[in-house]
């Protein structure tokens, strides 16, 4: 079976709680969830909070209602998965979902020669 990559978006629902003892159980959570996936992880990384909306070229918007905790992408994950019916289902699996919302999307892979 050919495998494609899927990058999960995690998207904040609401103000998390950020104590070191929530980050720690939320992280092992994680841990444990990337060991079971196996091969079908690729990578994974939480974002900072800050960071800048561009509107266009001219419009560059460093506060506003976009980096609230609601609305800022909090990090994203890597997996294959077969098609998207099975990312999505890896993804029903995750358990940050208690914490964020995910958009799944495939990567589009380009050949080199095609450039």
């Amino acid at each position: 079976m050919t495998m494609q990559e899927f990058m999960i978006l995690l998207k904040g629902r609401k103000e998390l709680d950020y104590s070191p003892e929530e980050l720690q159980k939320r992280l092992q959570e994680y841990r444990e969830w990337v060991n079971r996936l196996g091969a079908k992880y690729v990578s994974g990384q939480r974002l900072d909070r800050s960071g800048a909306y561009l509107k266009s070229k001219d419009q560059v918007v460093t506060d506003g209602p976009f980096l609230e905790a609601k609305e800022i992408i909090a990090g994203y994950i890597m997996i294959n998965a077969t098609d998207l019916s099975e990312a999505i289902e890896i993804t029903k699996t995750l358990p940050l979902l208690a914490h964020f919302e995910a958009m799944v999307r495939p990567l589009i892979t380009t050949d080199k020669n095609e450039q």
